[in-house]
């Protein structure tokens, strides 16, 4: 029995290692099975991908063939377009009914930065005498600034520019738009190189950062009169809007110009309408300061050139006050206190300084390698020339004086006081003297009775 019973379990663990390893067997081929069916399927996959890209190429070819054509069709029709509007405008230069000064105010806005200045250096490098306005506006606001200032300056160019007969007359809007000059029936033909110089306006780079000049190449024209004319004609409607009186503008102002703005504010257009958009258009822009001589910034330059423009600005200025207004930008080879200081003693000691309210003020600018120089009568009556101020026009503000009229003012106030003083004294001397009667006549009543 024992023998039996120790081979049975012996039987019964051989089978079970036949049936494990029977099973690993098994496994092994279920995952070689496995393996071989993954790779397959990489295989097809990687397939189709190679596939798939190739459409994908073919496809964007196609695609990219149909966009060039597109862009073709587009810029034949455009060119079409252009040639259309080429002809137009032709047509439209050979009529006499069509002014030639008419534009576009879409033309006139710029964004970002504008390029298509003339070199600082046409500011001190010429022998030209280079007049015009020198714009202040905001920072980094050039191109703005520029779009509101030409279609201001061109509309009351056509009020008050003088015109000449048989004259070419150009177009308002300027080089920098891309037109070109236009001329009228029944007039000679001209060179180019003197239709340059009939352009109403030129911009030229200052040199400095919320800073710019417009140039007027009309030789006819006096930049100070023209700007005297603007702010006058704006303050004048801005008063009749509030429905207040303009005699302070005609007494105290008008008067005191010189008989050249004069001239001019008589010699205007009247039948010429400027709209309020123009005006309203204004943001950006602040002081328009109107320039006569342009030169290097160098004492060597500088003082005769003051010599000239202040023996021709002071001829008839006896009894009159003056001031100096100076600054700098981007340039430390001038002493500003020694430039006041030589500039004052070059003006007749007759005529008194008064820092207050001058008649007259000398104007000097010296920004980078260039000095500016103008003289401007009733300077901080016109708001100094600010744009923004005066289309704001707060009238609540009292007119500057000078320090003798505030002297005045102030004695005559005291002598005022003094009067009313004395006169309360003497009713209240007569009003006690009444009382001490009364109280006397009283008592002796009283002692009667």
């Amino acid at each position: 029995m024992s023998t039996t019973e120790n081979q049975q379990p012996i039987i019964e663990n051989n089978q079970s290692l036949e049936k494990d390893n029977n099973n690993i067997n098994n496994n092994d081929e279920t995952s070689k099975k496995r393996s071989l069916d993954e790779t397959d399927n990489i295989e097809i996959n990687k397939n189709k991908n190679f596939v798939n890209k190739k459409v994908r190429k073919e496809q964007k070819k196609q695609e990219r063939k149909q966009q060039k054509k597109q862009k073709a069709s587009n810029t034949d029709e455009n060119k079409k377009e252009n040639v259309e509007k080429k002809d137009d405008s032709q047509e439209e230069t050979n009529n006499p009914n069509v002014d030639p000064n008419d534009y576009d105010e879409k033309k006139v806005i710029f964004k970002g930065k504008f390029k298509s200045w003339k070199k600082h250096s046409r500011l001190f490098a010429t022998d030209e005498v280079v007049k015009g306005l020198l714009v202040c506006c905001d920072s980094m606001r050039e191109a703005n600034s520029i779009g509101e200032m030409l279609p201001l300056l061109n509309s009351f160019a056509d009020k008050y520019f003088p015109k000449e007969e048989g004259e070419m007359k150009t177009e308002k809007v300027n080089s920098y738009y891309g037109t070109n000059e236009q001329k009228q029936e029944g007039t000679t033909d001209v060179e180019p190189s003197e239709l340059k110089k009939r352009k109403r306006f030129e911009l030229i780079n200052s040199g400095c950062g919320g800073i710019y000049f417009i140039s007027i190449p009309i030789e006819n024209v006096d930049p100070i009169d023209f700007m005297n004319c603007i702010f006058v004609d704006i303050y004048k409607r801005q008063m009749t809007k509030k429905n207040l009186s303009t005699d302070f503008i005609d007494n105290d102002i008008i008067k005191n110009f010189p008989e050249s703005t004069r001239k001019m504010l008589e010699n205007a257009n009247q039948s010429i309408f400027i709209p309020d958009k123009v005006l309203n258009r204004v943001i950006f822009t602040s002081k328009v300061l109107p320039i006569l001589r342009t030169f290097r910034a160098s004492e060597v330059d500088m003082y005769p050139i003051m010599r000239e423009v202040i023996k021709e600005n002071f001829k008839n200025a006896q009894g009159k006050t003056f001031a100096i207004e100076l600054r700098t930008r981007n340039n430390s080879s001038l002493d500003k206190n020694k430039v006041i200081k030589d500039v004052a003693e070059m003006v007749d000691p007759s005529i008194k300084v008064d820092l207050s309210n001058p008649d007259l003020v000398i104007v000097i600018e010296i920004i980078k390698s260039s000095v500016v120089t103008s003289v401007i009568p009733q300077y901080k009556k016109l708001f100094k020339l600010n744009l923004r101020e005066v289309i704001k026009c707060e009238l609540d503000k009292k007119p500057t004086q000078s320090k003798q009229q505030l002297k005045e003012e102030k004695k005559q106030q005291l002598i005022k006081k003094q009067e009313q003083y004395l006169k309360e004294k003497e009713e209240k001397e007569k009003e006690q003297k009444q009382e001490d009667k009364n109280e006397t006549d009283k008592n002796i009543q009283i002692e009667n009775k």
